[in-house]
C-alpha cells in the first residue's frame, strides 16, 4: 500500500523560468536536482519532506502537465506581498475568509495557481 508522498512533478515548457519563479522569487529552497538547473530541479522546505519537482519536458520528451494549484503558507501575508510586489509579481486582491485564512492568488509563467495563505 501506499506509505508516503514524495512529490509533485511539474513537467513545463518553460522549466527554467519555473525553476527560477519558485526559487528565486518566491524563494522556496533548492534542495536537489536529478539532471541539471532546469530538469529534475527539487524545491522544498524540509529534506526528505514532500518536494515540487520541476522537469523540462522538451528534454524528456514528455507533455507539459497542465495547470495545478500550488498552496503555500506564510506568516506575515501583507510583508510576503510587499517582497513580492517589490520583485514584480502581479498579485490578486489579497481575500480574509471567515474560516480563518488570508489569501492572495498569482499565477507562474505556465499559468499554475499559486496561492500564499496565512493562518489566522
Amino acid at each position: 500500500m501506499i506509505t508516503g508522498y514524495y512529490c509533485t512533478n511539474i513537467f513545463s515548457e518553460k522549466a527554467q523560468e519555473l525553476v527560477v519563479f519558485y526559487k528565486d522569487i518566491l524563494e522556496i529552497p533548492f534542495i536537489r536536482t536529478d539532471v541539471d538547473d532546469s530538469n529534475g530541479v527539487y524545491l522544498g522546505f524540509i529534506e526528505n519532506a514532500p518536494t515540487l519537482c520541476i522537469w523540462d519536458c522538451k528534454a524528456i520528451h514528455a507533455q507539459p502537465t497542465g495547470y495545478q494549484s500550488f498552496v503555500f503558507q506564510t506568516e506575515n501575508l501583507d510583508a510576503t506581498m510587499v517582497c513580492l510586489k517589490e520583485k514584480g509579481v502581479t498579485l490578486s486582491d489579497p481575500i480574509r475568509y471567515d474560516w480563518g485564512t488570508y489569501e492572495v492568488r498569482l499565477k507562474d509563467s505556465d499559468k499554475n495557481e499559486v496561492v500564499i495563505v496565512e493562518f489566522a
